[in-house]
């Protein structure tokens, strides 16, 4: 009577394993193609640099939503020095509006193309 064979762990091998795509190794230069540069904003004579919002992640989206901006800030302000400045400055609603709706016009840019809507199911039905 022949052994059953156990489970296959196929894991053992991982560095040594052929991939696809490499994510460990791409994910900077796909980050750049994808998302492109970061939001720039000039405040108290210092730039401060914001993720592009296409790379926020969800804890800032959640901070934004919230009104949390000190949090939002840490989450997409990487340098620790432009955070500070960012702090100090202590930003109006008017302020924040601004900021926002340019994360969000450079957000759209860079989105790409977008496809041509498909013929409706009603059109494209035989009748």
């Amino acid at each position: 009577m022949a052994t059953p064979l156990g489970p296959v762990d196929r894991h053992d091998d991982d560095e040594e394993q052929e991939v696809d795509i490499d994510l460990d190794l791409l994910d900077e230069e796909l980050r750049r193609e994808a998302l492109g540069q970061a939001t720039t904003v000039k405040l108290d004579g210092k730039v401060i640099h914001i993720l592009h919002a296409g790379d926020w992640s969800s804890s800032a989206m959640s901070a934004a939503t919230q009104g949390q901006w000190e949090v939002w800030a840490r989450e997409v302000i990487e340098d620790d020095t432009e955070y500070q400045t960012w702090l100090d400055a202590d930003l109006r609603n008017y302020q924040m509006e601004a900021v926002f709706a340019e994360c969000a016009r450079q957000a759209r840019l860079n989105m790409g193309k977008s496809r041509r809507p498909s013929g409706s199911r009603h059109r494209s039905r035989r009748r």
